[in-house]
């Protein structure tokens, strides 16, 4: 407590109007502070004692030596899907609880992957940088193939996967995927053939990653695996960038063995200059945006003020991600 109210400690290098959560957090009688990287240091000691309850954006890290001083915390909400960036066992040893929001923004990202795909399949970009140099030629991005007869594959099925694979159904291509957590009947309610992950890259012309990063998913895909991919394969990614090893991948496009990657998260965000991923004409870059709607980021916020809202109540938020004694 601060004061004598009861803490919210946002910790936020993203989101600069939190007028959607100081509402709600001071209509439940919580004092509010908001901490970018730039003051991290000298407000540790003022807020990480006091808060009763964190809210992390993704991104900012979390770690086990941040962790060990809030002494009253009763939770870490993280105002997201991915959760790689706070130190779950640093936070079940203090006794805190961390969850996420993992369901928030399926349309919104199911959305962006597909229109990816579309995009880089029929060279958009290409055509619109063509016409914006005053140029007129319908036949000088070739080759683009008919959509329909193109093989997607899904590395990853779960909740946003499943909301891919049902959007490309109207489309009429073929759909496979590889997930060694699902069972085999999930696939058939989706339509979906399952693969091994080794068959998954020799199949898809189009592959969409929807992993988690963790030590099992880091650079997972490496020269090597990409490469016994078809030649001319398209990959979107719209989970982490970490998934992929860049350098490999931009090997691959200058080489010309992939045609093409629609990337919407990156190794590291925001990227250096002179990223060499940014600026290849076979690459659209977005700056991890998959995730946003009007909708879906005022779900996400007063879902996110719900995790610390109910834990400090002594309740169990929803998707909790582990269980302090």
């Amino acid at each position: 407590m601060l004061n004598g109210k009861k803490l919210v400690w946002i910790l936020d290098d993203e989101w600069t109007d939190h007028s959607v959560e100081k509402a709600i957090y001071e209509a439940n009688g919580f004092a509010v502070k908001v901490t970018t990287s730039g003051t991290l240091a000298e407000d540790t000691a003022l807020y990480a004692p006091h808060a009763d309850g964190v809210v992390a954006q993704v991104g900012f890290p979390c770690g086990a030596e941040l962790i060990g001083r809030l002494s009253c915390c009763k939770s870490i909400a993280v105002s997201g899907v991915g959760f790689n960036h706070v130190d779950l066992e640093a936070a079940t040893r203090q006794g805190i609880i961390v969850a996420n929001v993992p369901d928030y923004c399926l349309e919104e990202v199911s959305d962006h992957a597909v229109a990816l795909m579309l995009a880089l399949s029929k060279r958009l970009v290409a055509y619109h940088n063509q016409v914006r140099a005053g140029d007129w030629d319908p036949l000088d991005t070739l080759p683009i193939y008919r959509f329909r007869d193109r093989t997607v594959g899904l590395l990853g099925f779960g909740r946003i996967s499943r909301r891919v694979a049902e959007k490309l159904k109207g489309f009429g291509v073929r759909i496979v995927a590889h997930d060694a957590y699902v069972e085999s009947g999930v696939f058939a309610a989706y339509g979906v053939e399952p693969l091994s992950f080794e068959e998954l890259l020799q199949r898809s012309d189009i592959l969409s990653l929807h992993v988690p990063l963790t030590p099992e998913t880091k650079e997972l895909l490496t020269y090597e695996r990409m490469k016994t991919m078809p030649r001319g394969a398209i990959l979107v990614n719209t989970c982490r960038g970490g998934v992929v090893r860049e350098a490999d991948l931009r090997r691959l496009l200058v080489e010309g063995h992939l045609a093409g990657a629609g990337l919407d998260v990156l190794t590291e965000e925001p990227p250096r200059p002179n990223h060499p991923l940014i600026g290849l004409e076979q690459t659209l870059v977005t700056p991890h945006s998959s995730y946003v709607s009007v909708e879906s980021v005022l779900e996400l916020k007063r879902r996110t003020c719900q995790i610390v809202i109910e834990a400090a109540a002594g309740k169990e938020p929803a998707n909790s991600l582990n269980r302090p004694a």
